[in-house]
């Protein structure tokens, strides 16, 4: 699990893309996808999810 925070809206998606390289590893090993989930304004959570199917990536609100 990696936990980012943006600051500049231009920097959202190359962020967002190193910390889904850095959860990767780990979610090829355990056979997961990538859940991305928005906390707050700027604020994310990366993380293998069980319930995301292999090889996906999907995106959450909270």
């Amino acid at each position: 699990m990696v936990e980012v925070t943006v600051h500049e809206y231009l920097e959202v998606d190359a962020i967002l893309d190193n910390a889904v390289a850095v959860v990767q590893e780990a979610a090829i090993r355990h056979q997961t996808g990538i859940m991305i989930t928005r906390t707050g304004p700027g604020q994310y959570i990366v993380r293998g999810h069980s319930e995301v199917p292999f090889g996906l990536i999907r995106q959450q609100h909270r």
